[in-house]
């Protein structure tokens, strides 16, 4: 049977993860909203436990993620001198097809550094460097013409034309499957001015602030939250459990103005809900610890995007993408924990995941 061919374009990045020994994790609240930060000793000198040197960017994770699914993988990206030779090394030990890697001089390779907490969150120092100048005249038009599916990230450019570029090669190319997870500048500009290539979109991706930002539409807050991971266990037969905000309304209006055929709203440690204009679904976290939640994003939707390009539903594509995120942040790194179906199915019979439904109204 022919691989299928999916194409990623986005963000590389070179990183750099920091635990330091001495830091505090501070946290202010008031009626409306609460924020932590993390404090270090201001003119002092902070040891550091551990420094470790990975990968990570939109494109190069998801491609990394399709890759061991076993897809037949392009990416395309851009890295400038330094270090852009190690994230295009790392990409093909992993069997990514880099030829459309592209070079500049202008800036060095995106970099970023990750200061990790005791608590297993991270505070990320990003440099978008070369990203910044990844443009639509980057883009292998006549290949990406031959792929099953294009997968389009987060793009560093403000000004970007590639989604207008992507939106012409589905209207040409009408047997393309295109999933999305578009960045800050498609959000502000709200689902009105984005419903063409929503129309054509085959799995939108966003967390809960940037759905509620595109749809101009807020979500309504649970009654109890709780940072017990125990709280996150959801056997109830209700469709939420208490913790889990509701992203009905924010669903209805994607649906409603668009044509798109599934949404995908994720919520950090509170789980993700997903629809497809009939259903919605809730699927919990896995309860564990924690190392690192960077790339558990990019973990969960390949592994979302993986079970529908094999022919699985919706409540079984949750659980793919939540079993490959539960991997991801038991590791240092965006990539390493990344699995196989095969994986997948063997770590989803050891584990008690509850997926419950509604009818979406």
């Amino acid at each position: 049977m022919k691989k299928q061919k999916i194409f990623t374009i986005g963000g590389a990045t070179f990183d750099m993860f920091i635990k330091a020994h001495d830091h505090s994790i501070m946290r202010l609240k008031d009626q409306e909203s609460s924020k932590s930060f993390i404090c270090l000793d201001y003119g002092g000198k902070v040891k550091i436990d551990e420094v470790r040197e990975t990968f990570g960017g939109g494109a190069t994770n998801t491609g990394v993620g399709f890759s061991r699914m076993g897809f037949d993988v392009c990416t395309v990206a851009k890295v400038g001198a330094d270090y852009g030779d190690k994230v295009i090394a790392n990409l093909a030990r992993e069997n990514v097809d880099v030829r459309y890697i592209r070079n500049t001089t202008r800036d060095k390779t995106a970099f970023s550094t990750i200061l990790n907490t005791f608590e297993g969150d991270r505070t990320v120092l990003a440099y978008a460097g070369a990203n910044q100048y990844l443009n639509a005249k980057d883009l292998p038009l006549e290949e990406i013409e031959n792929a099953d599916w294009i997968f389009l990230n987060h793009l560093a450019k403000i000004d970007s034309q590639i989604p207008a570029e992507i939106l012409k090669i589905l209207k040409k190319n009408p047997h393309i499957k295109f999933a999305w997870n578009p960045g800050k500048e498609q959000l502000e500009q709200g689902i009105k001015k984005w419903k063409a290539l929503l129309d054509r979109t085959e799995i939108l991706f966003v967390n809960k602030e940037e759905a509620s930002l595109f749809a101009r539409t807020p979500y309504q807050p649970a009654g109890i939250k709780k940072d017990d991971p125990k709280f996150h266990v959801h056997v109830s037969k209700a469709f939420l459990p208490p913790y889990a905000d509701d992203v009905s309304e924010i669903m209805y209006q994607f649906f409603s103005r668009t044509a798109v055929k599934n949404v995908v709203i994720t919520d950090g440690r509170n789980g993700a809900q997903a629809s497809d204009r009939k259903r919605l679904y809730f699927c919990p976290v896995v309860t564990h610890k924690r190392v690192d939640t960077l790339g558990a994003g990019d973990a969960f939707s390949t592994g979302f995007t993986s079970a529908i390009v094999l022919g699985e539903d919706l409540k079984e594509a949750l659980k793919f993408g939540t079993v490959n995120a539960h991997s991801v942040v038991s590791f240092f790194g965006a990539q390493e924990g990344l699995l196989s179906p095969k994986e997948i199915t063997k770590k989803l019979k050891l584990l008690d995941i509850c997926v419950t439904s509604t009818k979406l109204t």
